[in-house]
């Protein structure tokens, strides 16, 4: 290294050292003068050097404080907005925030950052300065955060001395209007409210009314949207002339017209923020004043319901008040309102609101106080169309016209109208119950009715209708049935015979007063034996009275009939024919029996009288406990506290050897859980895995050894038709060899087990079979050799019995109980259940049903109390809570639930056969303007949401297809019926009977006054019946309900059942899936009472006869799976009260029965069309659906079919729009019809495609190009193996959809279903849980 490179080496060393040692003493001084030098003079010192160097500096610096006086800074706030715009790449801190309901980010500049803007060429730089502050309680009332602050914030705007002008008078205000044009642009709605130290608060306003959504008079609306709008608008005209830009509104009129609504849309529509101001929390006019002027200009303040905010009346006191007994006065309001601290703002709007104006004092609503008054009166037509609009997303419907008829003629809030509008999914059901809630409401409104109509039809309402009433059993169902056939018949046209018609009036008022006697005697007669006579004469004299009734409507149908035949050849006098001798003469015979019983039903009166005290009809009204007429079926199948059982049982399972046949038995008393226990474990995932064939088998009491093999095969797919015992056995022998199984044998009784060593020794072994029997009797498990693995359940815990009790009695409320004093008796009751699961669900189910409130959940249990009181066991203990379960039910529900009485233990009922017969004996009560079927559908709901009937099988949609009832429930049922003569055991001596397998001849011989023969054969067996036992079918003149379905006989069922014309009451006949049925018999034609006619899966059915037409009452004709049926006879068109149609054949010819006719249907709500050639359509038929307004379910089979013109006539068609379910069954085309798709279905909530040679769906099926989405809940593709389909394509189609149930569809591949091509499954939407 030379010498010099040296010399410069060490300079630069020496440069180094002496500018290390400045810096150090730099840093040194830095810190000695913060840590101890005082605040006040290190800032003197600055201060002096920055004057220091201005003073001979061309800097000038211009300081925006945050706060001035008492309000914001405008010029603070607007640097802040338009500096978030001017950030620079170069910025090294920024400050970004948002809030859960903001827009956008909100971004500004952080302490000590210099932001550099250029304004004409002209730089400027902008810092944020924060300096602290010497009080800690610094405040100020726009900063709710003020108190906390330790600094005061400004910006420091630097420039050079020579722009001072530019930058005051151009640059200044430039920021100003920039950064008020950012704001609003995304500028987040607020709501202020007053905090809890008297400040405004805020949170995101995010309501979505607006003008569009609002349901008010559109005139109305347009006034105030344009006086809105020429408001904002006319700043200078306030100026010139002299005014606050202010504007006051009043809103008044009833709760729920909207008022709240209509400040939220005039917010969302100027972009105003709200203050909703709460006088009663103000202290003094002082803090008003304060709070008014922290107010930010562009914002609504509110003042809701002004008349009870402060005291109006004697305006004069509040200049002689203490100020602390009245904290804020009206003339403080007033001062601010048009005082002179009205001008301190600007842009602002001021709402009061109101339920009554004429409260108010007449100084608050003069102009220039409250500008515009505006009635929120109630729903108008125009307003339900908007309603309707918002809620349903329809513009119009056919049952518009009938609302709004009704809207103008009763007063209805808005509030009212949206709360239906909410209840269900389906239009169509929401708009019907939305008729059914102003019909109520006219009715309730309506004083203008006559004395008459009153006693007539509120008497009906509440006596006959009323679902509150606790009426005792069948007796009181009875009684109400015969009570509004009298009503019906009284309110007909008057008759000549004067007599007869003072018996039915005079009949009319006896059982008027004995339903005052039945309520009392409901449950005292269980226990009174002299009452308990009573009240079966009165059964009897009731049942007659009700056949002489229908006898007269019947007969009176019959010359109306005659009436209008004759029509054209009646003389002028034809009134004189009502004396024709043969309609006197029967008139006089009714006269003289209705009189008779008129005089016995006095008798028992008289007799009843030391028992009771009697109530006059008027006196007769609703119990405190309401029971809701209608509502959704609730899930009850949830298991609560037996995961512990389920894995024990598992494992005993797992771990079983495969050499053994493993036995197992779960013993306990009934209602303890057994067969749940049992159930859970059977259809578990795992188990399914493991064994190859599970088979379930019910042993009821009297099951023979060849019953329960029969059993197992059906289960195992096999018919058995006529094999032997030593077959049978043989037969289950080769199906399970081989194979790992498990068979379930419920409830298993101990009276006679001579079955089990024979069917033991013959299953397989050494391949791991295992057998579970669920019994009450130890001895049982002894006997079946389970002693080793013999499994007791225990109660629920308390714990656990809570919140069984819960998923039950709160079901409507996913199980949350949200009453403190709900919650408090509802454990009282539940301990009183003492764990038992029948008896939790029991009482669950019945508070269900009930209204939510103390005192009838109160009076609830102490009726459970003394039910409870004098039992001595568990078992007593469960059957007085189904007892009390009973007691509660409505009246039309008991006559329901006692039909179940009928079937034999662990039978599966079909829940159509229930409903069908319902309405046939008159059990289904007509009200709220729902159909017959619907009202037969909410009785089964009825008796399902209180656990007194189990659903067995569900539909992919999950409507109801079968169900079963607890054996407990069954011991109840069959008890009451058979004290009630309803039903027993032996078939004698009452008025209905189940036809099985023991069916005799004298049951029927001694009963000619049955109303119900009823098949209830098991699954899979039929009944064999000869031909002189069914032909005594027809001796039971008075019979409502003929259900012979399942049943073979010996000669054609045409000829057995030639003398059903006999049968002039009969409303129900089922012949489904009987054999041999080729044509229907001849005499039906006098059935003119009939309003069910079954004839389904009757493949040897060729012809129906043409008097089917005549049947004008007939609601429900189904003849679905009818293969050899060619068509219907024509008229079916003329059948106006029909509401379900099945296995509809339209006619080719003009021989029979068209499409066309199907217009005229227009009570159908469902609809199952039979289609195999594109004849059975014509081109003007095409329509002939489209105006049924209450279909509901369409089904098209077109099974057997050819020709592609049936293709092309599908594909024509116009089914409704208010679609709920859709069917395609062996449809022939491979491209789906064009009118499947969510814009033409739009309320399409379940569909089912299966079979046929569907392999596309069309391109209006995902109506991409208008972005239209269906509302599909449910969908089932069952047997399409070309069929191809997206499984995301198909998620996005359809965001609501739920379920899907999905096999044999091999092209299905990414669909989320384990093995779609075979043997399928569900796919079930996982739901979002609230947190």
């Amino acid at each position: 290294m030379s010498s010099s490179e040296t010399s410069h080496l060490a300079t630069a060393k020496t440069a180094l050292t002496a500018v290390a040692s400045v810096a150090a003493a730099a840093m040194l001084a830095r810190t000695v003068i913060q840590d101890y030098m005082p605040a006040e003079v290190h800032d003197f010192i600055s201060c002096g050097i920055r004057k220091c160097f201005s003073h001979f500096g061309f800097q000038m610096t211009v300081v925006i404080e945050e706060f001035g006086g008492f309000e914001n800074n405008q010029m603070f706030e607007a640097a802040e907005a338009y500096l978030a715009s001017k950030i620079s790449p170069s910025t090294r801190r920024i400050k970004v925030n948002k809030l859960e309901k903001q827009r956008n980010f909100s971004v500004t500049v952080e302490r000590d950052e210099e932001v550099v803007d250029t304004f004409d060429g002209v730089k400027l730089s902008w810092v944020l300065v924060c300096l602290p502050v010497k009080k800690k309680d610094f405040r100020n009332p726009r900063d709710l955060n003020s108190t906390l602050k330790s600094e005061v914030r400004s910006y420091e705007l630097r420039f050079n001395k020579k722009f001072k002008k530019m930058v005051l008078e151009s640059y200044l205000p430039f920021v100003v209007e920039q950064a008020a044009l950012m704001k609003q642009k995304t500028k987040t709605l607020k709501i202020f409210t007053l905090g809890s130290y008297s400040e405004w608060t805020s949170v995101t306003l995010d309501h979505p009314s607006t003008f569009q959504t609002l349901a008010m008079d559109p005139e109305e609306k347009k006034n105030v949207v344009e006086d809105l709008d020429c408001f904002v608008q006319r700043k200078s005209f306030y100026g010139r002339v002299g005014k606050a830009w202010k504007r006051g509104y009043l809103l008044y009129g009833p709760p729920g017209t909207g008022k709240s609504s209509l400040i939220a849309a005039i917010a969302n529509h100027l972009n105003f923020d709200i203050y909703d101001l709460d006088l009663a929390s103000v202290k003094s006019n002082a803090e008003l004043r304060m709070l008014l002027m922290s107010t930010a200009n562009r914002s609504v303040l509110v003042v809701e319901d002004i008349d009870c905010s402060i005291e109006f009346k004697d305006r004069s006191a509040d200049e002689h008040s203490d100020l602390l007994d009245k904290p804020v006065t009206l003339s403080g309001l007033l001062n601010f309102v048009d005082g002179l601290w009205s001008s301190c703002g600007n842009e602002r709007i001021i709402v009061f609101t109101t339920n009554y104006r004429e409260r108010l004092d007449p100084a608050l609503l003069r102009p220039g106080r409250m500008d515009v008054h505006i009635h929120m009166s109630y729903c108008t037509p125009a307003g339900f169309k908007v309603l309707a609009s918002n809620y349903l997303e329809v513009e119009d419907h056919v049952l518009f016209e009938e609302i709004e008829e009704l809207i103008r003629e009763i007063k209805v809030t808005p509030a009212e109208i949206a709360e239906q509008l909410m209840r269900n999914d389906s239009v169509d059901q929401i708009l019907h119950g939305l008729i059914v809630f102003l019909r109520a409401k006219k009715f309730e409104n309506d004083e203008s009715r006559t004395k008459r109509q009153r006693s007539k039809h509120h008497e009906l309402q509440i006596l006959v209708c009323s679902h509150s009433l606790p009426f005792p059993e069948m007796v009181d169902a009875v009684v109400t049935v015969c009570l509004e056939k009298a009503l019906n018949i009284l309110e007909e046209k008057g008759r000549v015979v004067s007599e007869y018609n003072k018996q039915l009036k005079d009949l009319q008022d006896e059982l008027q007063y004995m339903q005052s006697f039945l309520k009392d005697a409901e449950r005292q007669k269980r226990t009174n034996d002299v009452l308990r006579k009573l009240v079966s004469d009165l059964r009897e004299l009731v049942y007659e009275a009700e056949d002489i009734l229908v006898d007269c409507q019947l007969a009176d149908g019959n010359e109306a009939e005659d009436d209008n035949n004759n029509n054209e050849q009646r003389p002028s006098n034809a009134w004189l024919s009502r004396l024709y001798p043969a309609r006197v003469s029967l008139q006089y015979k009714k006269s003289k029996r209705l009189k008779e019983i008129n005089e016995k039903i006095t008798s028992i009166k008289t007799k009843v009288e030391p028992y009771f005290k009697f109530r006059t009809p008027s006196n007769v009204g609703r119990d405190n406990g309401t029971d809701r007429w209608s509502s959704p079926v609730y899930d009850h199948t949830q298991v609560v506290g037996l995961e512990g059982d389920k894995r024990k049982i598992k494992e005993w399972l797992f771990n079983s050897k495969d050499s053994e046949l493993l036995m197992m038995a779960f013993v306990g008393m009934g209602g303890l859980g057994k067969t749940t226990i049992a159930q859970e474990v059977f259809n578990d995932k795992e188990i399914e895995n493991c064994f190859e064939r599970r088979i379930w088998v019910s042993v009821s009491q009297t099951f023979t050894e060849e019953q329960i093999m029969r059993s197992i095969l059906r289960n195992l797919g096999d018919a058995s038709v006529g094999d032997d015992l030593g077959t049978l056995l043989r037969k289950i022998q080769q199906y399970l060899m081989g194979k790992r199984y498990l068979i379930v044998m419920d409830d298993v009784w101990d009276k006679n087990l001579s079955w089990w060593d024979k069917i033991h020794q013959g299953l397989p072994r050494g391949q791991g079979g295992s057998v579970i029997v669920t019994t009450r009797s130890e001895s049982v498990a002894v006997k079946v050799q389970a002693r080793e693995k013999t499994h007791r359940p225990e109660l629920l815990s308390a714990d656990n019995s809570w919140l069984l009790f819960c998923k039950v009695a709160f079901a409507a409320n996913n199980g949350v109980c949200e009453r403190s004093e709900l919650e408090d008796v509802g454990k009282e009751i539940v301990t009183k259940c003492k764990g038992l699961p029948l008896t939790i669900k029991a009482v669950g189910g019945l508070l269900l049903c009930k209204d939510h409130v103390y005192h009838e959940w109160k009076r609830i249990s102490e009726y459970f109390q003394d039910e409870l009181r004098g039992n001595t066991s568990e078992t007593d203990n469960v059957m007085s809570s189904l007892q009390l379960s009973y007691d509660e039910l409505p009246s039309h529900l008991k006559s329901c639930f006692l039909t179940l009485s009928l079937y034999p233990e662990d039978c599966v009922i079909p829940k159509q056969q229930l409903v069908h017969g319902w309405i046939g004996e008159g059990f289904v009560m007509l009200r709220n303007g729902r159909s017959a079927t619907e009202s037969g559908e909410d009785c089964f709901s009825g008796l399902t949401n209180r656990c007194l009937v189990e659903v067995v099988d569900k539909t992919y949609s999950g409507t109801i297809v079968t169900c079963k009832i607890h054996d407990m429930v069954r011991d109840l049922v069959i008890d009451i019926a058979k004290n009630d003569s309803f039903s027993n055991s032996e078939g004698l001596n009452c008025r209905h009977i189940g036809i099985s397998g023991n069916f005799e001849e004298k049951q029927v011989r001694v009963n000619h006054r049955l109303r119900g023969l009823v098949s209830t054969t098991k699954t899979g067996e039929v009944n064999k019946l000869n031909s002189e036992l069914a032909k005594k079918f027809t001796d039971c003149k008075y019979l409502r309900v003929l259900d012979i379905s399942k049943s073979i006989f010996d000669a054609p069922l045409s000829d057995i059942l030639d003398e059903i014309a006999s049968l002039k009451h009969l409303a129900c006949l089922s012949m489904s899936n009987t054999h041999p049925l080729i044509q229907l018999p001849r005499s039906m034609e006098d059935l003119q009472n009939l309003q069910i006619l079954d004839a389904s899966y009757c493949q040897n059915l060729k012809q129906l006869q043409p008097c089917i037409v005549l049947f004008k009452k007939l609601l429900v004709l189904d003849m679905t799976n009818c293969g050899s049926l060619e068509y219907f006879p024509k008229g079916i068109g003329s059948l106006g009260n029909l509401e379900v149609l099945l296995g509809f054949k339209p006619s080719m010819s003009s021989n029979g029965c068209k499409l066309s006719e199907v217009r005229n249907l227009t009570n159908l709500r469902k609809l199952g069309l039979s289609l195999t050639r594109g004849d059975q359509i014509e081109e003007d038929e095409l329509d002939s659906l489209v105006n049924l307004s209450k279909l509901m379910l369409l089904s098209i089979n077109c099974y057997d079919s050819y020709g592609d013109d049936l293709i092309t006539k599908i594909d024509a068609l116009t089914p409704p729009h208010q679609l709920h379910e859709l069917s395609l069954e062996f449809y022939p085309g491979k491209l789906s019809p064009s009118w499947l798709s969510p814009k033409r279905l739009p309320m399409l909530r379940y569909m089912s495609i299966c079979s046929g040679n569907l392999a596309k769906m069309h391109q209006r099926f995902w109506e991409t190009e208008t972005n239209t989405h269906w509302r599909i809940e449910a969908l089932m593709f069952h047997s399409l193996s070309e069929l191809e389909m997206d499984w995301e394509e198909l998620q996005l189609s359809m965001p609501y959809l739920r379920t899907v149930h999905a096999n044999w569809c091999p092209e299905l591949e990414t669909f989320p279903i384990e093995d779609v091509g075979f043997r399928g499954g569900v796919w079930t939407k996982t739901p979002t849980h609230r947190t």
